[in-house]
């Protein structure tokens, strides 16, 4: 009984974790302006920065986010 329950931890250790979350910097409207906004504070952040679209209560939004 043992050995079923140390081979069941080690197999859910093992299994890979979920992707890890974004962090959503700065929000922008949902409009032209607000995606060439989000995509010129994405570019001057630096690398690692992006911009994605999120829903919130079902409005759209551009957001700044990194990983």
């Amino acid at each position: 009984m043992a050995a079923v329950a140390v081979t069941t931890a080690l197999g859910i250790a093992a299994l890979p974790s979920p992707a890890s979350a974004q962090v959503i910097v700065r929000w922008y409207g949902y409009t032209a302006a607000g995606a060439k906004a989000c995509n010129s504070a994405a570019n001057a952040a630096g690398p690692e920065y992006y911009c994605t679209t999120v829903t919130v209560g079902g409005q759209k939004f551009y957001a700044l986010a990194r990983p």
